[in-house]
């Protein structure tokens, strides 16, 4: 799936667990500022692909392969791989309990603050965090197998999970308008909960699991098969049948929207 519907899937996990929040909007903001950017990290192992990989990062570390047989294999940093992982999410959740953990130190002078009072504290912008990463692994196992299978969910395994083909890789405009309206709910949602009183977590919560429900349905019910292994010569031909699919979901008017937007954007989507 694209990195611009991972992202904004993250910030929509970020307005549900911000609304749980009891501090004011600077938390809730940062709840949803590093739940798009945890959504979007699981991808920076795409960078194998920069035009500029071979002649700097490959050079550095002396790897014996090009960054684009890199990107297609199925070693550790390779994509799909270690960062497409559980493994990973821990970690990066882990890092970012230490970071704000040495923040609040930092703010109290250095004076001892507990762990657990830190992770207390911050629970809900590590929960935030761990749970946009997991879901940028669930969005990409419905995407076609290609070299890679799936996902290393359960890395260092090494089983792959996933690899459907229920999705083409791009142009899930449908995927996306679903995405973009629960955040703009939730956001509204929040915004009322400053003026109305009312329990603006269960509202959040059910925009999600019905969002989510709904783009679910939308993905499984694609009538057509995506799904290949390896490489394959009808890319083109997937990728014009995933866009003719989308025009007759979204109708010719919101499809030729959303398709100039697509090329206005200088990243895939």
């Amino acid at each position: 799936m694209d990195i611009l519907t991972h992202t904004l899937s993250g910030v929509a996990i970020g307005t549900v667990v911000s609304a749980f929040a009891d501090a004011g909007i600077k938390q809730r903001f940062s709840i949803v500022l590093l739940s798009g950017f945890a959504a979007a990290l699981p991808d920076v192992d795409a960078i194998s692909l920069w035009s500029g990989f071979d002649s700097t990062i490959g050079t550095l570390f002396n790897l014996p392969h090009s960054g684009s047989h890199i990107y297609f294999a199925k070693y550790w940093y390779s994509h799909h791989a270690f960062l497409h992982s559980a493994v990973a999410a821990i970690m990066f959740t882990v890092l970012i309990g230490i970071m704000a953990y040495l923040i609040d130190s930092s703010l109290k002078g250095f004076r001892k603050m507990s762990v657990a009072a830190s992770i207390q504290k911050n629970r809900l912008l590590l929960l935030g965090s761990f749970l946009s990463f997991i879901l940028h692994l669930v969005e990409d196992m419905p995407t076609p197998a290609s070299t890679w299978g799936g996902v290393d969910l359960l890395w260092p395994s090494g089983s792959y999970i996933g690899g459907t083909g229920d999705i083409w890789w791009w142009n899930n405009y449908d995927i996306f308008l679903i995405v973009v309206a629960v955040i703009v709910i939730n956001l509204t949602l929040l915004l009322l909960g400053k003026v109305i009183s009312f329990d603006i977590r269960k509202f959040t919560v059910g925009v999600f699991i019905l969002g989510f429900s709904f783009a679910f349905l939308q993905i499984k019910t694609r009538d057509f098969d995506f799904a290949y292994t390896g490489h394959t010569a009808q890319y083109d031909q997937y990728e014009a049948k995933s866009k003719q699919i989308q025009r007759e979901l979204l109708g010719d008017r919101i499809y030729e929207l959303m398709e100039r937007f697509d090329k206005q954007l200088k990243i895939y989507f």
